[in-house]
């Protein structure tokens, strides 16, 4: 894979890094499946040399070491769906304070065009 070039020039890891890059663009560029395919397999078992890439973005996101406390994902959840509902109401206070509450927990909250998502902050 492309990130061995890197590593195998004295653990040079961002040359490694840089080769990840480059296996990212060509997946980006690549307009048939087979080359998409071809290139999305690439750069995951290039990035895997690296230990990178093995988690889903979200799983990810939502890690947090033992020590930061224990998040009730359904609270969480529950939570957005009541600060949507008062969004959807323009009820901005209930908005802004269920989301300063989230804050408070190190929850963070990104509203997008497909709902709202959120991560440890």
């Amino acid at each position: 894979p492309a990130s061995l070039v890197g590593l195998l020039d004295d653990l040079n890891t961002p040359l490694a890094i840089s080769h990840l890059h480059r296996c990212l663009d060509a997946l980006n560029e690549a307009t048939e499946h087979g080359s998409k395919v071809a290139a999305k397999t690439n750069l995951l078992s290039s990035a895997e040399i690296l230990g990178l890439l093995q988690q889903e973005p979200e799983a990810w996101f939502k890690w947090a070491p033992e020590s930061a406390g224990d998040v009730d994902e359904a609270e969480v959840e529950r939570l957005i769906a009541e600060r949507s509902q008062a969004r959807a109401n323009k009820d901005f206070a209930a908005s802004d304070r269920i989301r300063d509450e989230l804050a408070a927990q190190g929850i963070v909250l990104e509203d997008g065009p497909d709902g709202t998502t959120w991560k440890r902050g």
